[in-house]
């Protein structure tokens, strides 16, 4: 059996099945919603940290 083909079909499978749901009868926590609102924050902060990080070789690749 080939693997490579069944993994991302399944991945996508997931993916995309869970956003098919109708009715969950759920919530979200606040501690849930805090750590979601950490997430987001950090990623942005991170990828201001990386941008300025490497703002000289990212603009010296625009100038050429």
């Amino acid at each position: 059996m080939n693997f490579r083909f069944i993994l991302p079909g399944s991945l996508l499978l997931l993916i995309f099945g869970s956003f098919s749901i109708q009715n969950a009868y759920a919530y979200i926590d606040p501690g849930s919603g805090s750590i979601i609102v950490q997430m987001i924050i950090g990623t942005l902060i991170g990828a201001g940290v990386a941008l300025k990080l490497y703002w000289q070789k990212i603009k010296m690749k625009f100038q050429k």
